[in-house]
């Protein structure tokens, strides 16, 4: 009986060691994220999101995929119709899982995405929701490992609606195939991505026009710094005589420290919204976005 109580003594002293290095070791994490010197870099979170190659514990392997943004004050400076206000809020909410790898032995990573993006009359006095485009897609990354300049060729297959039936002759939909690549240059990004809309019966078409107003391309110019971005989007439908576009200004600034950015958002154009897509706006908006 006294060789068991030495060893249950032992195995609580041990333990209480154990626990004293734990917590000086969780205590010297902390510290050392509270110092600036050490802040999180954007350009290479951006980029390891981007190539999704987080190592960081993450069991259901859900990650970010666009940006996730909360923006309180978002204002048109035209009118919205229907009575609705200039002033409303706006959020987006995206993610992203990888599904299986290899299947070809070209080290290429299947995935599926989902996108939300919401505009929200929280300022009218029954707080409808105006808009919400739901995006769910599936796509494959393959790597480009022997190019100093190009890191990705991503093929995917995109599906956007909103959700509304034709009651109020108010349904947008359609379905896209797209081909986009990422180019980094130390601490600049270009995305340049292109689409197909796959072709609806004319009956069933809720937006047979869509694609003379958002075209059949999209290019992203960032600069990515260490706590703060800015970015640039731009979608023309190369149209000469009757040329439809947009341009998206993004200006995030990490604050606290902490991956939350205040996030400046600008967009002049049509079709900031399925809604929207041969409405021109021009809005400015204000509010949080979440880098990790």
């Amino acid at each position: 009986m006294q060789i068991y109580k030495n060893l249950l003594l032992k195995n609580q002293t041990q333990s209480f060691i154990d626990d004293k290095k734990h917590e000086k070791i969780v205590v010297s994490n902390i510290q050392s994220r509270k110092n600036p010197e050490d802040k999180e870099d954007f350009s290479k979170l951006a980029l390891a999101n981007y190539l999704d190659e987080d190592t960081g514990f993450n069991p259901l392997g859900i990650t970010a995929y666009k940006m996730n943004y909360f923006l309180p004050f978002a204002y048109s400076f035209g009118s919205l119709g229907n009575d609705n206000r200039k002033m409303e809020m706006k959020f987006q909410l995206s993610i992203k899982k990888r599904l299986f790898e290899n299947l070809f032995g070209l080290n290429e990573k299947y995935y599926i995405g989902y996108t939300q993006t919401s505009w929200w009359q929280n300022y009218k006095h029954s707080s409808p929701f105006r808009e919400t485009n739901y995006q769910p897609e599936f796509f494959v990354d393959f790597p480009l490992e022997n190019h100093s300049f190009f890191n990705n060729l991503r093929l995917g297959i995109l599906h956007e609606s909103n959700g509304k039936g034709d009651e109020n002759l108010e349904s947008r939909s359609w379905n896209r195939i797209y081909a986009s690549t990422a180019i980094f240059y130390e601490r600049f990004l270009f995305v340049p991505r292109i689409w197909y809309r796959i072709p609806e019966k004319r009956k069933d078409d809720d937006n047979p026009d869509i694609r003379h107003y958002l075209g059949n391309f999209d290019l992203n110019l960032g600069y990515l710094g260490k706590d703060y971005f800015a970015n640039i989007m731009l979608r023309n439908n190369l149209n000469l005589r009757r040329n439809k576009g947009a341009i998206q200004v993004d200006i995030g600034y990490d604050i606290f420290n902490n991956g939350i950015y205040w996030y400046l958002q600008y967009f002049n154009g049509y079709g900031e919204s399925l809604i929207d897509y041969n409405r021109k706006l021009q809005r400015l908006s204000t509010g949080f976005l979440i880098s990790y």
